[in-house]
């Protein structure tokens, strides 16, 4: 029956990790065969540890597997949430200051201003290019092509801005 309770225990911290499996990790612990991998990596062999202890039949046996698996548990536990710690995502900041009321502005100035926030959207896109390839989670990839995609609209907006106003400037 402890060994029932036991199970079900360890298998409920780990499904609390398994959100993570699909992140990247380093750990430093020498209770793991390898210091960097998947989460889910992790977990299988935490998980191998556990079925170790379970199957054996002298007690220094398992005082050994029973306090590895209580250090690969906490190495693993503090790498994630090392992950949580980190910002969801980082922010893109322009270096660009743009006037207030664009629209108000005279056309020679509305139109240094829309040039102006064509270079923050280049910027911002080869940002977002730069992040998507740098990261392994499959739904912050899929976030980022979203904003790069919402990213290269607004983009095209500004450029048929700038078009117009060139247009409206060449006849005046």
């Amino acid at each position: 029956m402890q060994k029932k309770l036991f199970i079900a225990q360890i298998k409920q911290n780990l499904s609390e990790l398994n959100v993570f499996s699909t992140d990247n990790i380093f750990l430093n612990s020498p209770y793991f065969s390898q210091q960097t991998g998947l989460v889910s990596v992790f977990i299988a062999e935490i998980e191998k540890t556990v079925e170790l202890l379970l199957n054996q039949t002298e007690v220094l046996y398992s005082e050994f597997y029973a306090e590895k698996l209580v250090k690969q548990f906490d190495a693993l536990k503090n790498a994630v949430e090392k992950i949580q710690s980190k910002p969801e995502s980082a922010q893109f900041h322009s270096s660009y200051q743009f006037s207030p009321n664009i629209h108000r502005l005279a056309p020679n100035k509305r139109l240094q201003e829309y040039r102006k926030a064509l270079r923050a959207l280049n910027e911002k896109i080869s940002w977002l290019v730069e992040q998507n390839l740098n990261t392994q989670n499959e739904a912050t990839k899929q976030t980022l092509q979203n904003q790069i995609t919402e990213t290269e609209y607004r983009k095209m907006k500004c450029l048929k801005a700038i078009e117009d106003l060139e247009q409206e400037l060449l006849f005046k």
